[in-house]
């Protein structure tokens, strides 16, 4: 090799500035792509954390829709319960209604024991007759009627009420249906008796203590006529 070849293959400094504009270029885009990157991965940690608050913004209303749909089911079932309880009124499950019955009255001196007399006919013949004092006497007594069934019928509450009795059985006390269901035509509210239809057998009371005062008001009346 000689002179020449050291000459041709030394680097011109045209080609040095291209190598160092190179040089310079890649640091400038290594740098841009690094700032680039940098701000990628924070923009990217910033978009993260947005989504982690839109996921608990989302959860958050989830919930507040459920809790919402809760308190309008509450409000709904409040507002129907206030609304039977309303429509109910002084709802009872028993009622007590007078009922006319019949005993003997008290007995007097002038018959026996089967409240017969005895005595001859003017030609000698024996003949009985009844006395007077077997003469039936009409009293009042209080019967309790349980609730059979009750509906809502056009905004109105309805309940259907039948008479029953105590009976005994093996398992001990129970009671037995002994009628047909009504619709009380009116409850007792404290008014006076005179006030009450004739048809006593319509009114129902609340208590049986009420129905008894009212039973013996009937009867008396009964002894009076």
């Amino acid at each position: 090799m000689n002179e020449w070849d050291d000459f041709y293959n030394e680097p011109s400094e045209f080609e040095q500035q291209v190598d160092e504009l190179k040089d310079s270029l890649m640091g400038a885009v290594k740098k841009e792509f690094v700032e680039e990157m940098d701000r990628l991965k924070k923009e990217n940690a910033e978009l993260q954390g947005v989504r982690q608050n839109l996921d608990q913004i989302k959860r958050d209303y989830n919930q507040k829709v459920v809790e919402l749909d809760m308190q309008k089911q509450n409000l709904k079932s409040e507002v129907r319960r206030e609304r039977i309880v309303e429509l109910m009124g002084d709802f009872k499950a028993e009622l007590y209604r007078a009922y006319s019955n019949r005993k003997d009255g008290p007995k007097c001196n002038k018959c026996d024991e089967a409240r017969n007399i005895y005595y001859k006919s003017p030609l000698g013949k024996q003949l009985v007759e009844t006395c007077d004092c077997k003469n039936r006497i009409v009293y009042y007594e209080p019967k309790p009627h349980i609730c059979s069934s009750f509906e809502l019928r056009n905004g109105k509450f309805m309940a259907w009420y039948k008479p029953y009795s105590h009976s005994t059985n093996a398992d001990g006390m129970e009671f037995e249906f002994v009628g047909s269901s009504n619709v009380p035509n009116k409850i007792y509210s404290g008014e006076g008796y005179e006030l009450i239809n004739e048809r006593y057998f319509d009114v129902y009371f609340k208590t049986e203590e009420e129905c008894q005062k009212y039973c013996e008001w009937l009867t008396a009346k009964e002894v009076t006529q």
